[in-house]
């Protein structure tokens, strides 16, 4: 027999599988570190890629864009390492807009912030006010751009952002940090209807016009975050254009997989230890496991999520009647879409999560105990397990 140990949240479910049984196992390409976040940005910062130091490019009174699409790893740290620098450059608190989204969850990171920085100003992006937008664009691919106005009218705007696998850009983050995030409504309509195709990395259109939008404003300095296992950071890389794709490789070495064949049951582990896993966590992990498994095949979550079951069963509804109005949720509808396909071409099976409510209204069947995966794995030959899926990318190799 085979032992296994499925690691997820804080909970470990041993399995064993039959010598018939082909079992395997992709795991990220982690190096083993004890430098502490604070001194991987720090050194970040005083060393980019292909570009000059931060410093050069700011002076005392220039007004400042600091923009944020989502915590990650290592957030809090990075974010407190990056203002200090600022200061230390000099530039005036009071000229310094942290522009973020409300999925950021500012309450909670805001009041935590040293009295130094009391002055800074946060700024929640409202895609449905006018009033903070401002014309960028005009373009044939992109159209008629409305973008953020204290980002268009900041004299200097660093992007602090973590660098993942994405359905639509390939791997988003950096330029796809600004466009479409921070544009009003309307375009970020038009955009979910027109990019809604599953991009190899480096290939995605989306991403295209992202990166013509950053250099029409002008030269953002981009913080990327490279995440690792659990709540760790495996990398931070600072510069712009050719730091950027210097991150998108990092990415590749360090989270992408590839295998010759297609699996019947794929395992997907999402999480670790303190973790903080949502529904857009599951879908990532999801999307990863869809692209092996066999078409009517078995994928199985394992995760300890904390899921408002009301707000993404409305999402859902919305997205398989085929309207494409914005449900309110945190989840893009790039996400959902993974999630919906996967659930209609396979069966998907979730371990418990916290919360109330019924699993079976995500479209997929609950799943309580390592007895119920045993069982349900006896009728598969080939599986594979995916270590930390929502940030793993599995593609097929051609032979």
């Amino acid at each position: 027999m085979k032992e296994f140990q499925l690691g997820f949240g804080c909970e470990t479910w041993e399995l064993k599988f039959s010598e018939d049984q082909v079992v395997e196992e992709f795991l990220p390409n982690l190096k083993v570190t004890t430098t502490k976040v604070m001194d991987l940005v720090c050194n970040a910062l005083a060393n980019p890629v292909g570009y000059p130091e931060l410093k050069r490019a700011i002076t005392p009174d220039d007004r400042l864009a600091i923009v944020m699409v989502d915590q990650f790893n290592g957030f809090f740290e990075i974010l407190v390492s990056v203002l200090r620098y600022v200061l230390d450059a000099g530039v005036a608190m009071e000229n310094v807009t942290i522009v973020c989204l409300a999925e950021a969850d500012s309450d909670s990171w805001v009041e935590n912030l040293p009295d130094e920085f009391n002055e800074i100003k946060i700024e929640i992006h409202n895609p449905d006010n006018k009033k903070s937008h401002a014309f960028l664009t005009s373009d044939e691919n992109i159209g008629k751009l409305y973008l953020n106005r204290t980002i268009i009218e900041a004299d200097q705007i660093i992007v602090l952002g973590k660098r993942q696998f994405d359905p639509v850009f390939g791997i988003s983050g950096a330029e796809s940090d600004l466009y479409p995030t921070f544009a009003n409504s309307e375009m970020i309509a038009s955009f979910s209807k027109t990019n809604m195709s599953d991009s190899a990395p480096g290939s995605s259109m989306a991403m295209q016009q992202a990166v013509k939008v950053s250099w029409l404003l002008g030269a953002p300095y981009f913080i990327q975050v490279i995440e690792g296992a659990n709540q760790s950071v495996e990398e931070i890389i600072v510069g712009a254009s050719e730091a950027n794709r210097f991150a998108e490789k990092k990415l590749n070495e360090i989270w992408k997989r590839e295998t010759l064949k297609t699996y019947e049951i794929v395992i997907a582990l999402v999480g670790g230890p303190g973790e903080k896993i949502g529904f857009a966590q599951l879908c990532r992990a999801v999307g990863c496991a869809k692209r092996i498994v066999k078409k009517n095949g078995v994928v199985v979550l394992l995760a300890k999520a904390d899921l408002d079951l009301e707000v993404i069963k409305k999402q859902l509804d919305i997205k398989a009647s085929g309207k494409n109005e914005i449900a309110s949720s945190r989840v893009s509808p790039h996400l959902i879409r993974q999630w919906v396909e996967a659930a209609s071409e396979n069966k998907v099976f979730v371990s418990t999560f916290e919360g109330g409510g019924d699993v079976g209204r995500l479209l997929a069947k609950p799943l309580h105990s390592t007895g119920e995966l045993s069982k349900l794995l006896s009728g598969g030959k080939e599986i594979a397990i995916i270590r930390d899926a929502h940030k793993a990318r599995i593609e097929i190799r051609k032979r």
